[in-house]
């Protein structure tokens, strides 16, 4: 099944990459999303998003501040404002989901969020999620001392809305 998958984004990227129409001036729609189960999304460079980041659209930690010094477990507490948290299905513009970095800093925008990268500190909440438990078996890389974590929003192809939508502090754990 992911064969044929690749092979039709294959198909419809080399048809794309060879239309010969003049370029629009207009934005495009965006790309729409596979009708698949989440978690077989094919990761294809050309998924980008156009969605405009406005002043009023933000992440935040709803319950961490700069410098907190905070004792594992922790329940962690996302945060959004002027974009709707759905999960990964197809892509519209200002909707997206959340994602977490340990010890690294925002993703740039249009780039897609490392997957399946979480023992080097790239975590990922395709479903929707609005928090997570921050524990030593789930994130080894916190041990006691000081890191920074960063709240990055992306689309549902996990292409980043960039350091606009993200937002890194630093935290001390005990």
């Amino acid at each position: 099944m992911k064969k044929i998958i690749f092979f039709v984004f294959a198909a419809l990227a080399w048809t794309a990459c060879n239309n010969n129409t003049p370029p629009q001036t207009a934005t495009p729609p965006p790309t729409p999303a596979i009708e698949q189960p989440h978690e077989e999304h094919v990761m294809m460079s050309e998924a980008k998003d156009t969605t405009p980041i406005l002043p009023n659209q933000k992440v935040f930690f709803p319950n961490l501040k700069e410098g907190q010094i905070i004792k594992l477990p922790f329940i962690l507490k996302f945060g959004v404002e002027g974009m709707e948290v759905k999960p990964a299905m197809a892509v519209e513009a200002n909707v997206g989901h959340h994602h977490i970095v340990v010890d690294h800093g925002a993703i740039p925008a249009n780039t897609m969020f490392p997957m399946q990268k979480e023992a080097e500190g790239y975590y990922h909440f395709g479903k929707g999620q609005l928090q997570d438990t921050l524990n030593i078996k789930k994130y080894p890389m916190l041990t006691p001392g000081k890191h920074t974590i960063t709240l990055q929003f992306a689309n549902s192809m996990h292409m980043s809305y960039g350091p606009a939508m993200s937002k890194t502090i630093s935290i001390m754990v005990k």
